[in-house]
C-alpha cells in the first residue's frame, strides 16, 4: 500500500470514529459508555495513527514516533483506574513513555544521537513519581547521569563525533543520585553539602593561586 493509500485509509477511519462519536453524543445512538474507556481508546487509537503514519513514510521520518508513543502512554495513564493502576503510578507511565518515544527514535535512527538525552532524563523524573521521598530523587539523579554515561559511550564508538563533555554532567548527577540514595536528608545537610562546598571551594582556591602564581 502506497503513501497515498494509506493517507486515505487513515482519513477514513478518522471520520469513522467522529461521526460514531457525534452520533452517541446527540442520543441518536443510545448506548451507555465509560468516558474512561473512550478517551482511552481515542488516545490508542491516536498511537495508531502516528504508527501508520510513520510506516507509510516509510520509516524515514522519526518525528510520529514522538508523539504516537506519547499517546500510548496517556492512554495507559486515562485507563489506570479501569484496569487498577494507582493514579500516580499511572502518571509514572505517562511520563516513562514520553521518554520510550525518545528512545525509540534513537533505536530506529540511530544518526539522531541526541535523542538519548531527553530518553533518559524524561525517563528518569518517573522514578520520583514511583518510589517517591529521597529514594525517588535518587533515582532520577542516577538515572540522568547514567544517560549522559550512555550517550559518551554512544559518540565514543562514532570515530567522527568524539565528545568528552558528557562525562562532566554524567559524573555530577550520578555523584548525586548516589548521596540521595545512601544518605538521608539529615546526613544530607549535615555532612554532604558543607563538605562538599568545602572541596568546591578549596579547588577555586587552589586553582587561583596557580594562575596567580
Amino acid at each position: 500500500m502506497d503513501k497515498r493509500m494509506m493517507n486515505i485509509v487513515w482519513g477514513s477511519l478518522i471520520v469513522l470514529v467522529g461521526v460514531l462519536l457525534l452520533l452517541i453524543t446527540t442520543d441518536v445512538i443510545e448506548i451507555e459508555i465509560n468516558t474512561a474507556w473512550v478517551f482511552g481508546g481515542l488516545f490508542f487509537f491516536g498511537f495508531l495513527i502516528f504508527l501508520g503514519l510513520y510506516f507509510s513514510m516509510h520509516r524515514k521520518q522519526f518525528w510520529p514516533l514522538i508523539p504516537g508513543i506519547t499517546f500510548l502512554g496517556l492512554c495507559l495513564l486515562i485507563l489506570s483506574d479501569e484496569i487498577g493502576i494507582r493514579d500516580h503510578i499511572g502518571a509514572g507511565f505517562f511520563i516513562l513513555f514520553i521518554g520510550l518515544s525518545f528512545l525509540a527514535v534513537f533505536l530506529l535512527h540511530k544518526e539522531h544521537w541526541w535523542a538519548i538525552i531527553p530518553a533518559g532524563t524524561v525517563a528518569s523524573v518517573s522514578m520520583v513519581i514511583f518510589f517517591g521521598d529521597m529514594v525517588g530523587v535518587g533515582a532520577m539523579f542516577l538515572g540522568m547521569g547514567l544517560t549522559f554515561l550512555a550517550l559518551y559511550y554512544v559518540l565514543l564508538n562514532r570515530p567522527e563525533e568524539k565528545h568528552w563533555w558528557p562525562l562532566i554532567p554524567g559524573g555530577i548527577l550520578g555523584f548525586m543520585g548516589l548521596v540521595f540514595l545512601f544518605f538521608d536528608e539529615v546526613q544530607f545537610g549535615k555532612y554532604i553539602m558543607p563538605i562538599a562546598l568545602i572541596i568546591i571551594g578549596t579547588i577555586f582556591i587552589i586553582k587561583h593561586l596557580k594562575e596567580t602564581g
